[in-house]
């Protein structure tokens, strides 16, 4: 078979099967971890009202504490998404790009845990491209507070030709106040220490 004819009939062929040729169905999409867009030339993010919901399980965060993010359609919508890229984001405007904390207890049979800016499991996406209509991760907040307030981000792709890029959820609030008691008590304790230490006069 001459080249060129069989440089056409590849072409051909990847085209008849563009959503497995682009599309990482297996969650393999850390070349997107920046700007969230899938690659499906020559289709471009909707516009309209997407379909889903992008909530969490609280609407502030502690240093070390644990959040539970859920993606999920609306009520009584029939629509599906067989695709998704979820990671949490600084409000802060030098760390927009950046993902913050880690993805946890991931199953590996239905999720891929990615390690965007070489930060291990910072951010999730399907792991094939089964189609549903939930899913719900955990996610643990660093153990300092450096980052203030933050939110999730995500991208839903119903299919090929359709799919929403950076979904923002709510803002989460950086809830330091935990370490503010503790501070507080190591402060008091050590101050007493340091008083049992001194001379006693009379």
């Amino acid at each position: 078979m001459p080249l060129k004819v069989a440089v056409l009939l590849l072409a051909v062929v990847c085209v008849w099967h563009v959503d497995e040729c682009v599309c990482f169905p297996n969650g393999s999409v850390a070349l997107s971890c920046g700007n969230m867009m899938p690659m499906h030339p020559p289709f471009t993010p909707s516009t309209g009202s997407p379909p889903f919901t992008l909530s969490t399980s609280s609407a502030s965060y502690r240093p070390g504490g644990v959040i539970t993010v859920t993606l999920e359609v609306v009520k009584n919508s029939s629509t599906e998404f067989q695709g998704f890229l979820l990671q949490a984001r600084s409000r802060g405007g030098h760390a927009l790009l950046w993902p913050v904390g880690k993805f946890t207890n991931i199953d590996t049979t239905l999720f891929t845990a990615l390690h965007c800016k070489n930060m291990e499991n910072s951010t999730v996406s399907q792991a094939s491209g089964a189609k549903r209509n939930k899913v719900q991760l955990t996610w643990a907040s660093p153990s300092n507070s450096n980052y203030g307030d933050i939110y999730f981000s995500a991208t839903l792709v119903q299919d090929y030709t359709t799919f929403w890029v950076q979904l923002n959820s709510s803002t989460l609030r950086l809830d330091s106040s935990g370490n503010s008691a503790a501070g507080a008590f190591s402060s008091s304790a050590l101050l007493f220490i340091s008083l049992l230490s001194l001379p006693a006069y009379c």
